[in-house]
């Protein structure tokens, strides 16, 4: 008999438990960011920040093979040395896990700023809100927009402001976000 199609709770579930078993650094980004904080929505990956040494690969690739997942320790070992992202599928369904180094500016601020969140029954290190907007603002497509424009409206005046602002004007989206924050002062008023 088939195993059951695996949810996104449930990738989500063994990134974190294969990450935290290994001792690695990390933090949900992206999409699982968006709905803990926002709106839901559709995904088919899971973004993951992480600062993993080279000497973990081997036992991290192995540790996502014995839950289900294509994971290879060469690409894992290459995509850290590359500074690259490394993608592992999961062999139960259309998910993957996107596995990308903590090595930028923006990347470490994620690591240092994330939330642990309970989500799904399972606590999670989540990028902070204000981190996701403002990210969402700098890559700047469509959906990348109205996730931002879902997070600030759901959060309101939870955010901390003055670091989303700092945070904003870094990286050169100050003006994206006013706009957005005069959408979502619109939409209140309505």
């Amino acid at each position: 008999m088939p195993r059951k199609k695996r949810s996104l709770a449930g990738v989500v579930r063994a990134a974190e438990e294969v990450l935290r078993k290994n001792r690695v650094d990390h933090v949900f980004v992206g999409a699982v960011s968006v709905i803990v904080f926002g709106e839901p929505r559709t995904t088919r990956d899971v973004d993951v920040l992480a600062r993993i040494p080279e000497s973990k690969a081997g036992r991290i690739a192995l540790d996502f093979r014995r839950r289900g997942f294509f994971a290879s320790e060469y690409d894992l070992s290459s995509a850290i040395r590359e500074r690259a992202h490394c993608s592992i599928e999961d062999r139960r369904g259309p998910l993957r896990i996107d596995l990308a180094p903590a090595s930028d500016p923006t990347a470490r601020r994620a690591l240092r700023t994330r939330a642990a969140v309970r989500w799904r029954g399972i606590t999670i290190p989540v990028s902070a809100p204000e981190h996701t907007v403002v990210m969402k603002l700098k890559f700047g497509s469509p959906q990348d927009v109205e996730d931002a424009l879902g997070i600030l409206a759901e959060q309101g005046n939870r955010l901390d402001f003055a670091g989303m602002w700092a945070f904003a004007r870094s990286q050169r989206v100050a003006t994206g976000l006013e706009m957005l924050l005069q959408r979502v002062k619109a939409q209140t008023k309505d």
